[in-house]
């Protein structure tokens, strides 16, 4: 049996982008292993344990966002 191969490393910490309703999330794991977010362009002032964390952290601070504009 065939082993796909290895993922590199570079793909596995490629940024990912997450719409979030009119906000885009850029999740990054830096190279500590914990992981960082940006809203529209500005990072949060925390790193993370895992990516699901960062995410939530994105979502949270999208929706304050909206809530500031009254969306």
């Amino acid at each position: 049996m065939r082993h796909p191969p290895p993922i590199p490393a570079a793909i596995v910490t490629r940024p990912v982008t997450f719409d979030v309703g009119e906000h885009k999330l850029v999740v990054t794991k830096l190279l500590e292993g914990r992981w960082t977010v940006a809203v529209d362009g500005r990072p949060l002032d925390a790193s993370f344990e895992t990516q699901a964390d960062a995410w939530q952290a994105g979502v949270r601070e999208a929706y304050r966002l909206d809530q500031l504009l009254g969306k």
